[in-house]
């Protein structure tokens, strides 16, 4: 469960970067809307979900087995918290700002957890592809788009 939830969140991110971008030129404010939404809103809420319901799935996933799985749990409620100030922030229209602060926010989450999973990829003896490209370089790109889209509404 915990790669199809991975699977679900990739995707709904990923869509809602391309419609961010097929809706900058014309709404940069609903291209904006957009990417709060999918890539704050519902991914962090269902990476809660992956990383709470499912911690013990998860942390194998990631290679992190544990049988104190403290930590999952406070990653889940750190993404949980993230999910609903992006979904709360769009839902009440609480405008430019506050959606850029939040993208940059989680951007901010997601960059130190990229740097975390580069990191063990470069330090353990056993070299997981999955952690190096999805985890860290897809996630460093991730980053950079929710960074861009933040910005963007400001640049213009």
């Amino acid at each position: 469960m915990s790669k199809l939830i991975n699977s679900i969140s990739i995707t709904v991110g990923t869509l809602g970067i391309f419609f961010g971008f097929f809706f900058l030129s014309n709404d940069p404010f609903l291209s904006l809307r957009i990417i709060t939404i999918t890539t704050v809103g519902i991914v962090g809420v269902l990476s809660f979900i992956r990383h709470f319901v499912f911690h013990k799935e998860d942390a194998k996933r990631l290679g992190w087995e544990t049988e104190k799985p403290d930590w999952m749990f406070e990653v889940g409620f750190a993404n949980l918290s993230f999910g609903f100030m992006g979904i709360t922030s769009v839902f009440f229209g609480w405008g430019v700002e506050t959606l850029s602060l939040v993208l940059l926010g989680y951007a901010v989450y997601l960059f130190q957890a990229a740097l975390l999973h580069g990191y063990r990829y470069f330090t353990d003896e056993t070299k997981l592809a999955s952690r190096l490209w999805r985890s860290c370089l897809l996630t460093f790109f991730y980053v950079s788009m929710m960074t861009f889209f933040a910005l963007q509404v400001h640049l213009n």
